[in-house]
């Protein structure tokens, strides 16, 4: 069985979307169903049926709008994710994320995370990007990880540069006490799963 892309990985949106599609359609048929069961027992839409049918539509309500979110969104192209994979295969890394602030969402397609340095690649064009790269930096620190770096670029040549200069540094000796909420994780993995927390 082919593995379902999870957060942070490539395809992961389109999957996403899929199942969000089937999950709404689901939650929509169950009162459909409970209000066609209480009519034909009833003969009337005035029975208990009926309310349980109109509770029963605000879940998939929610999940509509689940599906309108990602509805404008794809997966990056086969193409882009190999180039983008060459580069920041051998580091800490996540792919088509939204990256929400309190005003605003950010798609970033490509993201690394190398000691106290976070960059970010986008297709957002002539968009200040400057509060998402402060929000993240926020974020992290109110989780206790200070003194990290965000860069956000729009241009991709720029920030595959970024990333391959990012690769030929040599490891940072930083001090970190492991998150006893996720004592497994590494310190570029914990911001990385902080990171994935604030994506859509």
């Amino acid at each position: 069985m082919r593995n379902v892309p999870q957060k942070g990985d490539h395809g992961y949106t389109d999957a996403h979307k899929k199942a969000q599609i089937i999950k709404t359609f689901i939650f929509f048929l169950l009162p459909a169903v409970i209000f066609t069961v209480g009519y034909v027992t009833s003969g009337t839409r005035l029975n208990l049926f009926t309310v349980v049918a109109v509770v029963g539509c605000l879940p998939a309500c929610k999940e509509l709008v689940n599906v309108i979110v990602f509805c404008r969104r794809r997966s990056i192209p086969q193409d882009l994710y190999e180039e983008l994979d060459r580069h920041t295969g051998g580091m800490e890394h996540a792919y088509e994320l939204v990256l929400t602030t309190y005003e605003k969402n950010y798609p970033v397609h490509s993201l690394v995370i190398r000691g106290n340095e976070i960059a970010g690649y986008t297709t957002l064009k002539n968009t200040d990007l400057k509060p998402v790269e402060a929000h993240v930096t926020k974020i992290l620190k109110e989780n206790g990880i200070s003194g990290v770096h965000v860069h956000v670029f729009a241009d991709l040549k720029a920030y595959l540069d970024r990333v391959d200069a990012l690769a030929k540094k040599e490891p940072e000796e930083i001090q970190f006490t492991p998150d006893e909420r996720y004592p497994s994780l590494n310190r570029e993995q914990l911001i990385r799963g902080l990171i994935l927390a604030l994506s859509l």
